[in-house]
């Protein structure tokens, strides 16, 4: 399976799984001001909309089960076994079930109160949502064995060079044999994938730290969260003008709105990230000669099995990064 057909068969399956959920959860929302009427009470909510969030979780084990296990391992780039992929799939969707069944209780809520009280649910919401940003994994020393440990040793002396702050560094373990991963998190920590350590060199980890570093100097990533959160919210306001009969379809309307808010956020936010991508992308040519920026991300490109190139209508819709053709094009025009 070549990079093309690989990331072709995620796109697809990606979008079905979406067109899935969304016809699912509007199904469910809009039948509900039938069948949930006789449904009432306190207790019957809260066990009902734990039923529905446990279906809708479930009904997506074959489209995860396909992108995360098979597709994968016909591509020869999954190292766990299926019954690993699978504990880890049960882990990450109990958070999601959780989740997902919270927001539904709390749509529900706030149908018993009047529209007075919506600063209070936008208030809610956006600590809600900044704590949830704050808190993204950075990883773990822990899984660190010795190949990381000489690794980070080597990469400070390579940050010091370019003149970067060296951050805690975090691994993490993403199953896959060769795609690399890193960032920082919003609370300053420099999260990378094991396989940084066993595909690039400390040289080529330090200009991505470098790349990566710029989102913080620049001050994009409060403009990220700000954007998220103003988008979130804006779909939260949404909610509160959507007819409903009772609580049950409340929850459940909510969640259908905010599902279809995020999906429209395909067609918005992309255009913003590959601005900042290119100027991330212009911040690393900086640091580099253009022959070893070119080969680093042409590298990335590779080990992370991306397209080389794709359609101009395809690219601004559902990509966020841009292909490396137009990546590598973006550099030439510094020179």
């Amino acid at each position: 399976m070549d990079p093309s057909q690989y990331q072709c068969v995620r796109l697809w399956a990606g979008i079905t799984s979406i067109g899935t959920n969304l016809a699912l959860i509007w199904g469910l929302a809009i039948s509900s001001a039938w069948w949930a009427s006789s449904w009432e009470g306190s207790r019957t909510t809260i066990v009902l909309l734990f039923a529905i969030a446990t279906l809708v979780t479930m009904a997506n084990f074959p489209f995860d089960f396909l992108i995360g296990d098979a597709v994968e391992r016909a591509a020869g780039r999954l190292e766990c076994s299926s019954s690993s992929w699978l504990m880890d799939w049960i882990k990450a969707r109990v958070v999601t079930l959780l989740g997902l069944w919270s927001g539904m209780l709390l749509f529900a809520a706030f149908h018993q109160l009047s529209q007075s009280w919506t600063a209070l649910l936008l208030l809610v919401s956006g600590i809600m949502i900044l704590i949830i940003f704050l808190s993204i994994p950075a990883g773990s020393h822990s899984i660190a064995g010795s190949t990381e440990e000489f690794f980070e040793t080597s990469l400070k002396l390579e940050l010091k060079a370019l003149k970067i702050k060296m951050r805690p560094v975090r691994w993490f373990d993403q199953g896959d044999a060769e795609t690399v991963n890193g960032y920082i998190t919003p609370r300053g920590r420099l999260s990378l994938s094991t396989t940084v350590a066993q595909w690039l060199t400390p040289r080529e980890a330090a200009l991505m730290t470098a790349r990566e570093e710029w989102y913080r100097r620049s001050g994009t990533w409060i403009m990220i969260l700000v954007i998220v959160e103003v988008w979130i919210l804006l779909g939260i306001l949404l909610t509160r003008y959507m007819p409903v009969k009772n609580s049950v379809q409340a929850g459940l309307d909510g969640v259908a709105v905010m599902t279809t808010w995020s999906f429209l956020a395909l067609f918005v936010l992309p255009t913003l990230n590959r601005r900042w991508m290119r100027q991330a992308d212009s911040c690393l040519a900086s640091l580099a000669n253009p022959k070893e920026v070119r080969n680093l991300l042409t590298k990335i490109e590779r080990l992370n099995a991306t397209d080389i190139s794709l359609p101009v209508a395809k690219t601004a819709v559902f990509h966020p990064i841009s292909p490396l053709q137009d990546r590598l094009s973006n550099l030439d025009h510094l020179l």
